[in-house]
């Protein structure tokens, strides 16, 4: 059914006409792109959560409203098939073998699946789509006051002033210093944010809400089997999780199933039993940011027959948002192939970097590391140095977190480790940062001004960024676009800002 859509003047009206209200703010652009049903790879979506940028709840509200268009479009062509095949049992095998109007079916029933990384995002769209469904359909909402309990939002507990308390003495309930940006994310319990999986059934008056999956049209998941419209919003949030998950669930969309789900075989359309149903989902990529990942699932598994669209833009970068007069030395590393650059970006750091960070006797060293797995192969290079560091990282346990950052503050340890997911799951304010070296850039842009600004107190602040031609991504996002391409292609290998 893909690639056929309703006009205003069709069956299903009411949903277009949603489009044109005044509350709705859907554009021309992005209805048409959704409607066209190419793959889309949308990654400069405005987030809800940033704090000064006004949401761009048009492409939200566009997918929506596509995907409720085409599972009542199919509900609709089903229930009147269904109306005539009751009425002509004897003539029913018939009339199914000689024409393609009642081949309306694919192995199961659900049609969307749309993921989601947080319980809170979840919660947005899933009240979305029941606003915009329309009346006739939503007589009942089953089980509201359930899905309202369990992803309803609660209060984050602000663990970052444990430091201030154990050095100051300062007990006293404060406003949390988490940035805005964090609380209006994880409005939730943050170890329950990303593990939920429901469905959602349209019947002719009703939405039920944790209906079975096999008989839903919509599931709404975390990181299935035939999906006709596949939908990932908030992808750079799902990509500081695990993006390995989503690539397993995309991998396994569209196959055939190993068992039969009380489908109708003879009414499963062609396409699906020769196996060609991916190429006939849509599938629709939102974040705001791409980043490798991302654009690899695009490419590699979105192979949709009516083509692909891919939105791309300018970056003025985030360097303005550093409000300390700090230096910010950037220096590139040369490396010849992508495969290499991990281990290029290790042996500069090696050579170059290290060895100023060994001779120093000042201390105050914060290393600032994208990756996980960088993060663990510094570990091990400072352990065979035998350096004086500590540890903060995604799985830090937070008993070792509060030492180490007291160790760090007070000079104890000349070396801190920080991982960007830590960043981004807690927002840490690390004191006594007297050199700050970023070995990765972080792929969240509005992380770099706050990294920077950690330097606040600092006498002998200094802050150097390692990058190479293959982080152009990361980079343009920080410096702007036109300064990056300069940056990259540029002979001289070193570039100041502050």
């Amino acid at each position: 059914m893909a690639g056929v859509v309703y006009t205003r003047k069709e069956r299903c009206p009411e949903l277009y006409l949603l489009a044109w209200d005044s509350e709705i703010t859907v554009t021309n652009s992005d209805m048409s792109r959704c409607n066209s049903y190419r793959d889309i790879l949308h990654c400069n979506k405005k987030p809800f959560y940033l704090k000064g940028r006004e949401e761009d709840s048009s492409i939200t509200d566009a997918y929506i409203i596509h995907s409720l268009n085409h599972v009542l479009k199919i509900r609709d062509l089903v229930t009147k098939n269904d109306t005539k095949l009751a009425k002509h049992p004897e003539s029913a095998d018939n009339e199914i073998l000689n024409g393609d109007s009642f081949l309306d079916h694919g192995f199961t029933r659900p049609k969307v699946l749309i993921l989601l990384p947080l319980r809170r995002i979840a919660l947005r769209v899933v009240q979305r789509l029941i606003q915009l469904t329309p009346s006739a359909y939503k007589v009942n909402v089953d089980h509201i006051d359930r899905f309202l309990k369990e992803f309803g939002t609660q209060e984050v507990e602000d663990d970052e002033d444990e430091l201030s308390q154990q050095t100051q003495g300062n007990s006293k309930a404060k406003k949390s210093s988490k940035p805005s940006d964090f609380l209006e994310l994880f409005g939730g319990k943050r170890d329950e944010e990303d593990h939920f999986m429901f469905g959602i059934k349209f019947t002719r008056k009703s939405i039920k809400l944790y209906s079975d999956f096999y008989s839903s049209d919509v599931i709404v998941a975390s990181p299935v089997r035939l999906i006709a419209v596949l939908i990932i919003d908030h992808a750079d949030v799902i990509a500081m999780q695990n993006w390995s998950h989503v690539n397993t669930v995309v991998e396994q969309l569209n196959h055939i199933p190993s068992k039969q789900h009380g489908t109708d075989v003879m009414r499963i359309r062609p396409w699906y039993l020769d196996g060609y149903a991916k190429f006939y989902r849509q599938s629709i990529i939102l974040g705001y940011y791409s980043n490798p990942d991302i654009n690899a699932l695009f490419n590699r598994h979105c192979s949709n027959y009516q083509g692909k669209v891919k939105l791309v833009c300018e970056y003025k970068g985030v360097l303005p948002k550093v409000i300390l007069q700090v230096l910010q030395i950037y220096e590139r590393f040369d490396v010849d192939s992508i495969a290499d650059a991990d281990d290029a970006r290790f042996d500069y750091f090696v050579k170059k970097v290290f060895p100023k960070i060994k001779d120093s006797v000042q201390g105050g060293t914060m290393l600032f590391i994208s990756s996980y797995f960088e993060f663990v192969r510094i570990r091990n290079f400072l352990k065979s140095q035998e350096a004086s560091f500590c540890l903060l990282g995604e799985y830090t346990q937070p008993s070792d977190i509060s030492r180490a950052r007291l160790w760090f503050f007070e000079g104890r340890r000349k070396i801190m480790l920080y991982t960007e997911r830590a960043h981004f799951y807690y927002r840490y304010k690390i004191r006594g940062i007297q050199n700050l070296i970023i070995y990765s850039l972080p792929e969240r842009k509005e992380f770099y001004p706050e990294i920077v600004n950690m330097l606040d107190g600092s006498h002998n602040m200094s802050c150097t960024v390692l990058f190479s031609r293959f982080d152009q991504f990361r980079l343009e996002r920080i410096v702007g676009t036109a300064p990056s391409k300069r940056m990259v292609t540029s002979e001289k290998g070193v570039f100041v800002f502050g």
